[in-house]
């Protein structure tokens, strides 16, 4: 039996915490209520803004109310009455069935009111009027003015939600609220019948802010941390227990017998909060402890998914009701003052529902403007010749225009299949049907929800920024490989350091030279550094980690642990690291995340915010892609599904370079797209090749394989790009057209690439979730450093030829190396690609020596090349390197390193790690039959390319 409909056996009823146009207009809800056993819904001002700003559903009735010279909270009442009028009629026969027990729709007064009772008194009234439905609840919230508005409400018989309830005394004003507003009703005369209140007790929040209290008391160690320990995790549910407690005592007298009597219910309980924002706690934690007779749960849609899933009903909410008061108490113990903490987060809610209220305003004004202007222009999906129409990919908003005919097919079979359905309650029959599979998809869906968990944690995170900077830090080091470190790379690359932020470095790189760069120039006893890795065992943050924390501790001793933060999933040997040296902080991330999925989590917004970004606002442009992309909103008008069908069905039809063109204000997005898309799709010898970095060229130098994508700042153009396009365009070649309106909607293309990266590997038949060939290196790795820790060196085959200072690793030629070099080239097919693999010293002169050999490659042959510095593209293009399609010629290049940085604990340095890194990946390679070469440049890097560009130019002259 469905587990949200065997609640119902307990005397706990289910809502829902979500609402918006689309949802109630295409059936959504009415399923809802048929199959899981809805009974009520609520909404706020966050969800309504990530509704309306979110999507198209609203702009047909901003554009005529505008016209009409509404104002946009006029405009905002009408839109948000309109939709809980008719979500109230579709609960109707629930309330009716229930005879008034349960089937009410919730709508909050405005925020700005919750410190002005004659003001929402008003309000409340008003709403109540103009709705005009029996199962309305208006939502006034728990603060000292709010609560005798809501015994006023009461007493004229409007049916109250009580809303940001945290803490027990407050709990207790509002009990005696409902019951004295009964009982004026009852001494006038006046009928209790069908007057309802629920008191929403809010829960995940209070574990958010008092478990890091804990944590530190815990981790500083002495007589309170066992109870700390003890209490981690408890503080909510103790709190809902109590408070259940006191709700039997007060609606099990004698008193309020009296008033039922007369026919007045019992104002029931409400959990409110109840999604999971702590990765080490069950996503159904706040559910399953709390079912109980006569209370309600009010869950987020992820959480709905979740309970269906794997939820197991049973009546828990009086077990250990006597402990959780002793809980609470014992916060007292540990110098916490629960009260306190139910004060901030009452103010905390009333800022959160406020903010959203104020962007809702800006939307719809903006929505205004449009309206009064007129059309504007919008970002276009051009596909090639045999097009149809144009597909709008519009940023934040899409809209309906005519569907391509290379799409149509696949559109109709998805939506038949009711993909987006499925893809957001994390079906992993969409990718594969082998069951052991499924299981490692289900752990790779947590990135869809990801950005409202982090929502909860964003204010933490800040703070912790600023109890960094008061500290005196002055830089941050952040150490991690592939998805730990690319997201924290493009927040570097693209934001100067914040108001509240201090400098940030990220290392992903075995490059000795770079590490004692690093070293060297930043201050170690001011400087924080972050090991971050999924799996606590990834090599070479572990490497980084022991390198600094040695550093450290030669200056600071016992206390080096201060100057180091960890970043990784529950329970992993990194974590155990950092509770053994006492580091000043552990992050546990969500564990249904892969790397390359985590930018919107810990990995990639704890430097974020220590580099000072307003990590609030990229969550905010996240959630509103999110809500772009939901179940609700139709096919065609999802920008993340039509994106990821028309990667993948371009990429069967040959068109499997997906080239990236971006400026320089956010070129390094192009790097964490690299990743994000060539280690999801890059499998099974099927792929879609990310091109990243490569330079706009003329028409004639790309080959019929190419789909590219822009994304641009529409402030800020580059007129070199533009002027790309515009050639690409008139040739037809397929274009993604993308402009954000600044940097910070960098937080909606994480989101909005990530979907359709799913969607594109589930088209092509794989799994987009897993990297099986990414460990063949880092077998290949370990075997070396095992045997260069036994011998002293490592073992390297000879070279096939040497000239000048070059040598040449490869299959056994005769002649010079130009004709080395061009017997290797003549090798190239048609939809080939060319990939220079750089195990070299990242510096600006290196870089400009690599992407003129590129671009020259690409200009003569009319192949899409790749450039990727080792080791950080074995974690990114390495797994479409040798799991995906075989079509590409690699070229790797290594030197003779100059400089050692020994590892401690280790009878190597980086300089072998990283010669054994790349001797790793060309053995894999070669196992796989790739077509490949290595040149060694020599100890001078420069001068070897320089070297090797003359050869290369000699070999491909005649091309």
């Amino acid at each position: 039996m469905n587990p949200l409909l065997k609640i119902q056996d307990f005397g706990q009823s289910i809502w829902l915490d979500y609402l918006r146009r689309n949802i109630i207009v295409s059936g959504g809800l009415e399923r809802l209520i048929e199959e899981d056993g809805l009974r009520g819904v609520t909404s706020n001002p966050g969800i309504f803004e990530k509704a309306i700003a979110g999507s198209h559903d609203y702009d047909d009735d901003i554009r005529t109310l505008s016209l009409e010279g509404k104002d946009p909270f006029q405009i905002y009442e009408e839109l948000t009455v309109t939709d809980i009028r008719n979500a109230a009629d579709i609960f109707r026969p629930v309330f009716d069935r229930t005879r008034g027990a349960d089937g009410f729709v919730s709508l909050e007064v405005s925020p700005f009111l919750a410190d002005n009772t004659d003001a929402s008194i008003n309000q409340a009234r008003h709403l109540w009027s103009v709705v005009d439905r029996p199962n309305l609840m208006i939502k006034i919230p728990a603060t000292k003015e709010g609560v005798p508005a809501i015994r006023k409400c009461l007493e004229e018989g409007i049916n109250i939600n009580i809303t940001l309830l945290f803490g027990i005394p407050r709990y207790r004003e509002v009990a005696e609220a409902y019951l004295a507003a009964m009982e004026k009703r009852a001494a006038e005369g006046k009928q209790l019948k069908g007057i309802s209140s629920v008191a929403s007790f809010f829960l995940s929040r209070i574990d958010t802010l008092v478990d890091p209290q804990l944590e530190k008391i815990k981790a500083r160690g002495g007589g309170n941390a066992g109870l700390a320990s003890s209490l981690i995790g408890e503080a909510a549910i103790a709190s809902a227990k109590t408070a259940y407690k006191i709700y039997k005592d007060i609606f099990g007298s004698e008193r309020f017998r009296k008033l039922e009597q007369k026919g007045a219910r019992p104002q029931r309980l409400l959990w409110a909060s109840t999604s999971t924002k702590n990765p080490a706690y069950s996503d159904v934690k706040y559910v399953e402890a709390l079912i109980g007779p006569h209370t309600i749960n009010t869950l987020p849609p992820e959480t709905i998914n979740a309970y269906r899933d794997h939820g197991k009903p049973e009546a828990r909410l009086e077990d250990g009701m006597e402990q959780a008061e002793q809980k609470l108490t014992s916060l007292a113990k540990v110098k916490i003052d629960i009260n306190q903490v139910t004060r901030k987060l009452e103010e905390d809610g009333i800022r959160k529902f406020r903010e959203p209220f104020e962007k809702l305003m800006d939307s719809i004004r903006r929505g205004i403007e449009k309206a009064v202007k007129g059309p504007v222009d919008t970002e276009i999906l051009r596909l090639g010749e045999d097009a149809a129409g144009q597909l709008e990919v519009d940023l934040t908003q899409v809209r309906d225009v005519p569907l391509l005919r290379t799409l149509k097919p696949r559109i109709e079979e998805m939506k038949k299949n009711h993909f987006p359905e499925r893809l957001w309650k994390k079906d992993p029959t969409l990718w594969k049907q082998d069951p052991e599979e499924q299981k490692s998809i289900r752990q790779g869906l947590g990135w869809l929800h990801v950005a409202e968990k982090m929502e909860e944690h964003a204010e933490g995170l800040l703070e912790f920024a600023r109890e960094i900077k008061r500290d005196g830090f002055k830089h941050v080091v952040h150490m991690g490989m592939g998805g730990s470190s690319l997201a924290p790379l493009v927040f570097q690359r693209t934001f100067h350091t914040g108001e509240n932020g201090i400098p940030l470095t990220v290392l992903d790189t075995t490059d000795p030279a770079t590490i004692l760069e690093i070293e060297n120039s930043v201050p170690l006893k001011e400087t924080l550094f972050i090991a971050a890795s999924k799996s606590g065992t990834t090599a070479e943050p572990i490497a980084f980690e022991d390198y600094f924390y040695d550093k450290v501790r030669k200056i600071r001793s016992g206390r080096a642990g201060e100057n180091f933060v960890v970043i990784t999933d529950p329970d992993t040997p990194l974590q155990k690291t950092a509770e053994e040296r006492k580091y000043r902080r552990c992050f546990l991330n969500y564990c249904d995340i892969v790397g390359r999925y985590s930018a919107l989590s810990c990995f990639g917004l704890v430097p974020a915010a220590l580099l000072g970004v307003d990590i609030r606002e990229i969550l905010a442009r996240a959630l509103r892609m999110a809500h772009a992309c939901s179940a609700a909103v139709p096919f065609e008008k999802n920008p993340a599904m039509m994106l990821g069908v028309a990667m993948a069905e371009l990429a069967l039809r040959g068109r499997d370079k997906l080239t990236f063109l971006l400026p320089a204000p956010v070129a390094s997005l192009a790097m964490w797209l690299e990743q994000l898309v060539a280690e999801s799709t890059g499998k099974e010898g099927v792929g879609i090749l990310p091109v990243a970095g490569e330079a706009p060229g003329n028409y004639d130098v790309y080959g019929e394989d190419r789909l590219f994508a822009h994304i641009g700042i529409k402030k800020d153009p580059d007129p070199r790009i533009l002027d790309s396009l515009r050639n690409l365009e008139a040739c037809r070649e397929p274009v993604v057209d993308i402009h954000l309106e600044d940097a910070f909607d960098i937080g909606q293309e994480f989101f909005r690439w990530e979907m359709a990266t799913a969607v594109a590997g589930s088209v092509l038949g794989i799994n987009a979730f897993d990297q099986p060939n990414v460990q063949e290196s880092k077998d290949n790795t370990n075997l070396l450093l095992e045997e260069a820790s036994a011998t002293g060196s490592l073992a390297q085959p000879g070279p096939a030829m040497r000239e000048g200072g070059l040598s040449f690793y490869g299959p056994a030629k005769k002649g010079n190396a130009s004709g080395y070099l061009a017997e290797f080239f003549s090798q190239r097919r048609t939809g080939d690609y060319i990939a220079l693999q750089a195990y070299l010293t990242e510096s600006p002169e290196t870089e400009t020596s690599l992407q003129g050999i590129r671009i020259k490659l690409r200009d003569t042959f009319g192949l899409a090349t790749t450039l990727g510095y080792g080791p950080r593209y074995l974690h990114s293009t390495g797994q479409f390197h040798k799991g995906g399609p075989d079509n590409g010629l690699f070229v790797q290049f290594v030197s003779d390193d100059r400089t050692e940085a020994p590892i401690p604990g280790r009878k190597y340095g980086f300089g072998t790690f990283r010669q054994a890194q790349a001797l790793g990946d060309f053995e894999a390679l070669r196992k796989h039959g790739r077509r490949v070469v290595k040149v060694n440049l020599g100890p001078d890097v420069i001068s070897g390319l320089k070297q090797f560009r003359g050869i290369m130019d000699e070999a491909v002259s005649g091309a």
